[in-house]
């Protein structure tokens, strides 16, 4: 596969996969597609490191609304209760439910409404707040009891209905959720990088192979398979850390007394697919090679020359024939 082909798939993997997330950290309940009067969705958002909770609120309203004047009773009123009932239609606790009105007053879910509130008006607006510390997420309805007083209720949200409907969400916060997406992009990257992009754009002497050394001295240097690169020599530096060993790969060090500046490094052939290596000389040192091909081939002698100071070898991987 192509440098350019696996960045290609890494992002599209990646973007795919940021998408899902947000999608999944920032979903709302369910619609629950019944035909009733919905309120607008209640979205609470959740506390986060330094960003605070924030309650959002519904708003509907009483319409159309007309109190007879009672003989002997100067000053009517009327009670109309709000029955909190979950999507199973069991009735669920008014607890974290804070119901207000511009006319009249609330006890917890129950509205009082005198002749003398209206001065006149014939709608209230009543507004809902949901503490979604004490109340699930969920869908709700709000049965409308009309209680006490002599009145009619023509309209409620411009329908005539006794039930509606509450939709009720409390998303994390825009903080909380950005950083679980980054978390979500890094851990994705993290992963391309190490199961498909770092051994594109860093192959390793996966092909193992010897330097059978034969001057100054008889030896053997096997190349490590998990190398990215073999420096002969102390002229060139590079850093080996922690970090670098597990983002790129380890950098194998021989010779490290010699004035020689040479990297033997492994790189993918586009035409054939396969893992080559070869030599590269840097500052005074210069190569001699006999069968010289532009990469390393299997018994290939190569005498690396730096002022005085010689070293010969003869490459050994049948691999690379």
């Amino acid at each position: 596969m192509s440098k350019s082909v696996a960045t290609i798939m890494s992002i599209v993997l990646v973007v795919l996969g940021s998408v899902i997330a947000f999608n999944f950290l920032n979903k709302a309940q369910d619609d629950t597609n019944l035909d009733l009067i919905s309120l607008n969705n209640i979205n609470n958002t959740a506390s986060y490191l330094w960003v605070d909770k924030k309650q959002d609120e519904t708003t509907f309203y009483l319409s159309a609304i007309d109190m007879e004047i009672i003989e002997g009773n100067s000053n009517p009123y009327f009670e109309m209760a709000f029955n909190i009932k979950d999507i199973e239609n069991n009735t669920y606790s008014t607890n974290g439910f804070d119901f207000s009105t511009n006319i009249g007053s609330f006890s917890q879910n129950k509205l009082k409404v005198c002749y003398n509130d209206l001065d006149g008006n014939d709608e209230i607006e009543v507004k809902l707040k949901v503490n979604t510390d004490i109340v699930d997420e969920g869908n709700y309805f709000l049965d409308v009891d009309l209680r006490n007083g002599s009145f009619d209720v023509v309209e409620i949200n411009n329908g005539v209905a006794l039930r509606l409907v509450l939709e009720v969400n409390e998303k994390p916060a825009l903080l909380k959720v950005w950083i679980n997406i980054f978390l979500v992009i890094l851990v994705l990257f993290l992963g391309m990088w190490f199961l498909l992009l770092k051994k594109t754009y860093y192959p390793t002497f996966s092909k193992k192979g010897q330097l059978n050394i034969s001057e100054p001295e008889a030896s053997t240097i096997f190349l490590n398979k998990n190398a990215r690169k073999l420096v002969i020599g102390n002229k060139i530096k590079e850093k080996n850390n922690f970090f670098t060993k597990l983002f790129f790969g380890e950098i194998q060090y021989e010779f490290q007394s010699s004035n020689h500046s040479v990297i033997i490094k492994p790189y993918k052939d586009w035409k054939t697919k396969k893992v080559l290596y070869k030599v590269s000389c840097k500052g005074n040192t210069n190569s001699e090679i006999i069968n010289a091909e532009s990469y390393m081939k299997h018994l290939d002698k190569y005498k690396l020359r730096t002022n005085e100071e010689v070293i010969s070898f003869e490459y050994f991987n049948i691999k690379h024939y």
